[in-house]
């Protein structure tokens, strides 16, 4: 009865002493909740926006997980780099992180289920020496499986900043668009609340191709005027001649 009650008491103080940790993690944990519904709702709602501003159909893709990578490329639309395009950039931003979550469980799978399966198989009857292999599997199989994480993470990450960038530059001119893409990957929430609060302003005239100068008509030749013939005054003298002659006459 007495080592109960000491147990308990133990497990009493135990707990008050936990109590503050517990709160705090709850705490957290609810931040974190409401932290996520406030993303995933002002996302939504700047997707949303974005695809009717940009006469897009299906803007409530901008709620559904992955889907609305797809839609955020289709309001991104093509993309210049130097002499190439990409096109089809929705397909581009939807596929990246399927990849990215594929390569990471398949890896998982291939690099550390064999070896803990080797392991536990040889634990009890295996001697040190053959413990080797399998130890040097894993690490070359990490270390293939890093290089090859790394560089389909590079790879997305190169293809949703594009994307947003792409996005940024509809809404906003100079350095600005790699202002908010610098916030949008550093500071938490900065990406849903720029996609909402930008899909709120007017989006930027698309810039049309310059269209050649017509050509000027050619210059209107008035036609000559018609030669007068010059009256020529007879002389003085002839007039005075032909008077007289009549007056002889006469």
């Amino acid at each position: 009865m007495y080592y109960s009650n000491d147990v308990s008491a133990e497990l009493i103080e135990v707990l008050e002493i936990l109590a503050p940790v517990f709160g705090f993690l709850a705490f957290i944990w609810l931040v974190a909740i409401v932290v996520s519904i406030v993303s995933y709702v002002l996302k939504g709602l700047g997707i949303l926006n974005m695809s009717k501003a940009r006469g897009l159909s299906n803007g409530w893709l901008g709620f559904i997980p992955y889907a609305r990578n797809y839609q955020l490329g289709k309001v991104a639309g093509e993309i210049e780099l130097g002499d190439k395009k990409i096109t089809n950039m929705g397909l581009w931003m939807l596929l990246a992180p399927i990849l990215y979550t594929a390569v990471f469980v398949i890896g998982y799978l291939i690099v550390f289920v064999p070896y803990f399966i080797s392991i536990f198989t040889m634990a009890e009857h295996a001697s040190p020496d053959a413990i080797t292999g399998p130890i040097t599997y894993l690490m070359i199989a990490t270390t293939v499986f890093v290089l090859v994480l790394l560089f389909v993470q590079a790879l997305y990450f190169l293809i949703w900043y594009l994307g947003i960038h792409k996005i940024f530059s509809r809404y906003a001119t100079g350095q600005k668009p790699v202002f908010y893409l610098i916030l949008a990957m550093f500071v938490p929430l900065a990406y849903p609340i720029l996609l909402f609060m930008l899909s709120k302003r007017p989006m930027l005239a698309e810039e049309a191709p310059i269209a050649p100068a017509p050509m000027a008509p050619p210059p209107v030749v008035a036609a000559p005027a018609a030669a007068v013939a010059p009256v020529v005054e007879a002389p003085v003298q002839v007039v005075d001649a032909v008077v007289e002659d009549v007056v002889l006459e006469d």
